[in-house]
Protein backbone atom coordinates (compact mmCIF):
# COMPACT_ATOMS: atom_id res chain seq x y z
CA UNK A 1 0.00 0.00 0.00
CA UNK A 2 1.36 3.31 -1.03
CA UNK A 3 2.06 6.12 1.22
CA UNK A 4 -0.56 8.66 -0.02
CA UNK A 5 -3.67 6.05 0.77
CA UNK A 6 -5.32 6.32 4.02
CA UNK A 7 -5.31 3.63 5.03
CA UNK A 8 -8.32 0.44 5.50
CA UNK A 9 -11.34 1.07 3.85
CA UNK A 10 -13.49 2.21 7.05
CA UNK A 11 -10.31 4.90 7.76
CA UNK A 12 -10.59 6.00 4.83
CA UNK A 13 -14.58 6.63 4.89
CA UNK A 14 -14.10 8.08 8.06
CA UNK A 15 -11.39 10.33 6.80
CA UNK A 16 -13.79 11.47 3.68
CA UNK A 17 -16.37 11.51 6.15
CA UNK A 18 -14.93 13.94 8.45
CA UNK A 19 -13.77 16.09 5.71
CA UNK A 20 -17.33 16.34 4.39
CA UNK A 21 -18.44 17.47 7.74
CA UNK A 22 -16.00 20.36 8.44
CA UNK A 23 -16.90 21.99 4.87
CA UNK A 24 -20.42 22.25 5.33
CA UNK A 25 -20.40 22.71 9.00
CA UNK A 26 -18.20 25.96 8.02
CA UNK A 27 -20.45 26.66 4.79
CA UNK A 28 -23.22 26.78 7.15
CA UNK A 29 -22.10 28.86 10.36
CA UNK A 30 -20.40 31.23 7.27
CA UNK A 31 -23.69 31.37 6.26
CA UNK A 32 -22.79 30.26 2.52
CA UNK A 33 -26.31 27.73 3.32
CA UNK A 34 -28.61 29.62 4.39
CA UNK A 35 -30.87 28.79 7.15
CA UNK A 36 -33.85 26.87 5.73
CA UNK A 37 -32.34 25.98 2.85
CA UNK A 38 -32.86 22.45 1.11
CA UNK A 39 -29.57 20.53 1.20
CA UNK A 40 -29.67 18.20 -2.31
CA UNK A 41 -27.12 15.39 -1.64
CA UNK A 42 -26.93 14.29 -5.01
CA UNK A 43 -25.20 18.05 -5.91
CA UNK A 44 -23.47 18.50 -2.18
CA UNK A 45 -21.47 15.23 -3.09
CA UNK A 46 -20.58 15.86 -6.60
CA UNK A 47 -19.51 19.32 -5.73
CA UNK A 48 -17.50 17.51 -2.66
CA UNK A 49 -15.67 14.96 -5.33
CA UNK A 50 -17.34 12.36 -2.93
CA UNK A 51 -19.83 9.73 -2.60
CA UNK A 52 -23.33 10.28 -2.12
CA UNK A 53 -22.94 7.92 1.37
CA UNK A 54 -20.55 9.85 2.29
CA UNK A 55 -22.43 13.16 2.37
CA UNK A 56 -25.10 11.00 4.16
CA UNK A 57 -22.84 10.22 7.19
CA UNK A 58 -21.47 13.98 7.38
CA UNK A 59 -25.04 15.36 7.36
CA UNK A 60 -26.08 12.61 9.85
CA UNK A 61 -23.89 14.02 12.46
CA UNK A 62 -24.77 17.65 11.54
CA UNK A 63 -28.41 16.73 12.46
CA UNK A 64 -26.90 15.42 16.07
CA UNK A 65 -25.45 18.69 16.64
CA UNK A 66 -28.89 20.92 15.33
CA UNK A 67 -27.45 22.29 12.39
CA UNK A 68 -29.32 20.42 9.90
CA UNK A 69 -32.63 19.33 10.44
CA UNK A 70 -33.45 15.46 8.35
CA UNK A 71 -37.01 15.12 7.05
CA UNK A 72 -37.79 11.51 6.13
CA UNK A 73 -38.59 11.75 2.64
CA UNK A 74 -38.68 15.08 2.26
CA UNK A 75 -34.84 16.23 2.54
CA UNK A 76 -32.44 17.61 4.31
CA UNK A 77 -32.51 21.38 5.49
CA UNK A 78 -29.95 23.85 6.76
CA UNK A 79 -31.39 24.67 10.21
CA UNK A 80 -32.99 28.13 11.32
CA UNK A 81 -31.49 29.87 14.37
CA UNK A 82 -34.81 31.16 15.17
CA UNK A 83 -36.82 27.84 15.15
CA UNK A 84 -38.05 26.71 18.53
CA UNK A 85 -35.00 23.41 18.41
CA UNK A 86 -32.25 26.18 18.61
CA UNK A 87 -33.69 28.33 20.95
CA UNK A 88 -34.47 25.49 23.08
CA UNK A 89 -30.78 24.28 22.38
CA UNK A 90 -29.11 27.32 23.42
CA UNK A 91 -31.27 27.73 26.65
CA UNK A 92 -29.79 23.95 27.79
CA UNK A 93 -26.29 25.23 26.51
CA UNK A 94 -26.67 27.95 28.76
CA UNK A 95 -27.37 26.04 31.81
CA UNK A 96 -24.34 23.53 30.78
CA UNK A 97 -21.73 26.25 30.53
CA UNK A 98 -22.87 27.92 33.71
CA UNK A 99 -22.16 24.62 34.89
CA UNK A 100 -18.53 24.39 33.60
CA UNK A 101 -17.77 28.43 34.85
CA UNK A 102 -19.11 27.01 38.44
CA UNK A 103 -16.58 23.78 38.41
CA UNK A 104 -13.78 25.88 37.00
CA UNK A 105 -14.08 28.43 39.67
CA UNK A 106 -14.30 24.80 42.22
CA UNK A 107 -11.19 23.28 40.34
CA UNK A 108 -8.83 25.54 38.45
CA UNK A 109 -5.62 26.05 39.89
CA UNK A 110 -3.34 28.89 38.69
CA UNK A 111 -2.04 27.44 35.26
CA UNK A 112 -5.95 27.46 34.64
CA UNK A 113 -6.40 31.19 35.54
CA UNK A 114 -3.01 31.91 33.59
CA UNK A 115 -4.24 30.48 30.65
CA UNK A 116 -7.82 32.76 31.25
CA UNK A 117 -5.91 35.77 31.56
CA UNK A 118 -3.87 35.74 28.43
CA UNK A 119 -7.04 34.98 26.35
CA UNK A 120 -9.05 37.71 27.91
CA UNK A 121 -6.16 39.59 26.81
CA UNK A 122 -6.57 38.22 23.15
CA UNK A 123 -10.23 38.89 23.11
CA UNK A 124 -9.71 42.62 24.11
CA UNK A 125 -7.54 42.95 21.69
CA UNK A 126 -9.97 41.12 18.96
CA UNK A 127 -12.62 43.77 20.34
CA UNK A 128 -11.02 46.79 19.96
CA UNK A 129 -9.97 45.86 16.40
CA UNK A 130 -13.60 45.04 15.48
CA UNK A 131 -13.10 41.70 13.71
CA UNK A 132 -15.66 39.49 13.58
CA UNK A 133 -14.15 36.40 13.00
CA UNK A 134 -11.42 37.34 15.52
CA UNK A 135 -13.81 37.89 18.04
CA UNK A 136 -15.52 34.64 17.68
CA UNK A 137 -12.58 33.00 17.46
CA UNK A 138 -11.08 34.35 21.13
CA UNK A 139 -14.85 33.92 22.27
CA UNK A 140 -14.64 29.87 21.62
CA UNK A 141 -11.24 29.81 23.32
CA UNK A 142 -12.56 31.72 26.58
CA UNK A 143 -15.20 28.76 26.98
CA UNK A 144 -12.84 25.60 25.93
CA UNK A 145 -10.31 27.15 28.29
CA UNK A 146 -12.96 27.10 31.34
CA UNK A 147 -14.71 23.77 30.45
CA UNK A 148 -11.28 22.37 30.74
CA UNK A 149 -10.46 24.03 34.22
CA UNK A 150 -13.91 22.38 35.14
CA UNK A 151 -12.18 18.88 35.01
CA UNK A 152 -15.51 17.13 33.91
CA UNK A 153 -15.07 15.63 30.80
CA UNK A 154 -18.68 14.25 30.37
CA UNK A 155 -19.94 18.09 30.76
CA UNK A 156 -17.38 18.57 27.81
CA UNK A 157 -18.98 16.43 25.70
CA UNK A 158 -22.47 16.84 26.16
CA UNK A 159 -21.66 20.81 25.62
CA UNK A 160 -19.97 19.75 22.59
CA UNK A 161 -22.89 18.17 21.00
CA UNK A 162 -24.75 21.23 21.16
CA UNK A 163 -22.22 24.25 20.71
CA UNK A 164 -21.81 23.80 16.88
CA UNK A 165 -24.27 26.78 15.66
CA UNK A 166 -23.10 28.86 18.42
CA UNK A 167 -20.48 30.36 15.76
CA UNK A 168 -22.83 30.92 13.66
CA UNK A 169 -25.27 32.41 16.52
CA UNK A 170 -22.41 34.85 17.53
CA UNK A 171 -21.44 35.83 14.74
CA UNK A 172 -25.32 37.30 13.67
CA UNK A 173 -25.16 38.63 16.90
CA UNK A 174 -21.57 40.75 16.36
CA UNK A 175 -22.84 41.92 13.26
CA UNK A 176 -26.37 43.51 14.85
CA UNK A 177 -24.24 45.50 16.52
CA UNK A 178 -20.69 46.33 17.13
CA UNK A 179 -21.66 47.04 20.95
CA UNK A 180 -22.35 43.62 21.27
CA UNK A 181 -18.80 43.11 21.37
CA UNK A 182 -17.78 45.27 24.04
CA UNK A 183 -20.40 44.12 26.04
CA UNK A 184 -19.80 40.02 25.62
CA UNK A 185 -16.02 40.77 26.46
CA UNK A 186 -16.68 42.66 29.60
CA UNK A 187 -19.18 39.88 30.48
CA UNK A 188 -16.39 37.06 30.10
CA UNK A 189 -14.41 39.44 32.19
CA UNK A 190 -16.49 39.17 35.06
CA UNK A 191 -17.19 35.24 34.65
CA UNK A 192 -13.39 35.13 35.13
CA UNK A 193 -13.33 37.16 38.05
CA UNK A 194 -16.27 35.09 39.69
CA UNK A 195 -13.99 31.72 39.03
CA UNK A 196 -10.73 33.51 40.52
CA UNK A 197 -12.72 34.62 43.48
CA UNK A 198 -13.82 31.55 43.70
CA UNK A 199 -17.31 32.30 43.41
CA UNK A 200 -18.99 29.36 42.30
CA UNK A 201 -22.73 30.49 42.64
CA UNK A 202 -21.44 33.79 40.63
CA UNK A 203 -19.44 32.24 38.03
CA UNK A 204 -22.37 29.94 36.91
CA UNK A 205 -24.81 32.12 37.22
CA UNK A 206 -23.21 35.12 35.40
CA UNK A 207 -22.13 32.61 32.39
CA UNK A 208 -25.61 31.05 32.14
CA UNK A 209 -27.24 34.71 32.04
CA UNK A 210 -24.50 36.05 29.48
CA UNK A 211 -25.38 33.18 26.86
CA UNK A 212 -29.08 33.63 27.21
CA UNK A 213 -29.19 37.53 27.11
CA UNK A 214 -27.08 37.14 23.59
CA UNK A 215 -30.36 34.59 22.74
CA UNK A 216 -32.48 37.61 23.39
CA UNK A 217 -30.35 40.17 22.03
CA UNK A 218 -29.63 38.19 19.01
CA UNK A 219 -33.44 37.30 18.40
CA UNK A 220 -36.07 39.51 20.17
CA UNK A 221 -39.09 39.09 18.47
CA UNK A 222 -39.50 36.09 20.49
CA UNK A 223 -39.83 35.53 24.44
CA UNK A 224 -36.81 32.89 25.45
Amino acid sequence: MSGSNLGSGGEELKSLTEAAYERLRKAIVEGELAPGSRIGERTLARNLGVSTTTVKRALSLLSIEGLVEIRPRRGTYVQDLRSRGMRENTRIRAHLEGLAARFAAEKGDEKDLAALRKQLELMERATEAGVVEKIVEANGGFHRLLQEAARNPYLIRMIDVIKSFDARFRNDSLRLDPEEARRGYREHLSVFRAVEARNMDMAETIMREHILRTLRFALPEKST
